[in-house]
């Protein structure tokens, strides 16, 4: 894998970021185990052209739980090869400390699916508020315009009441 460092000039001002500008994978189809009756069995390399994959501002860790896709043209001229990575968390560079990953930044994929978990249940609250809201005003206008049972001052008004 090889990643590239690029820098960009933004209205807070220079930012860097790394990307995976080339994967080379080397396979070797004479492998049983893997291979089951390759016609063309031998070590084959497979490549990526042009790519832009895992891009990450410096000093951060690339974290990804979606899957992704990543195809490779293969030496053998009758395959393609199609590299999946699902789960990943990778850190190439700007490292501060072994075996230790900076703060990560999630993929799109994550943060849309995040997004589509939470909303309903931001949703439902806000709901639930206005429902609670418009409840207190209907009680508290109610308790004041209803109807005052007035008592007579004069026991002559007694007789017309009920």
């Amino acid at each position: 894998m090889l990643f590239v460092k690029e820098s960009h000039n933004t209205s807070k001002g220079p930012e860097a970021t790394w990307r995976l500008s080339k994967v080379q994978f080397v396979y070797d189809s004479s492998e049983k185990t893997h291979f089951k009756d390759a016609v063309s069995a031998g070590k084959h390399t497979a490549n990526s052209h042009h790519l832009s994959a895992l891009v990450t501002p410096a000093g951060k860790s690339y974290e990804c739980q979606a899957q992704q896709t990543i195809s490779l043209a293969s030496s053998d001229p009758q395959k393609m090869v199609t590299m999946i990575l699902s789960a990943v968390h990778i850190q190439p560079f700007d490292i501060i400390s072994d075996f230790v990953f900076s703060e990560e930044h999630k993929c799109p994929v994550d943060e849309r699916e995040q997004l589509e978990e939470t909303l309903p249940l931001i949703l439902g609250l806000i709901l639930g508020l206005v429902i609670v809201v418009t409840l207190v005003i209907y009680h508290v206008h109610h308790k004041m315009t209803a109807n005052q049972v007035q008592i007579p001052r004069d026991r002559s008004q007694y007789k017309h009441m009920g």
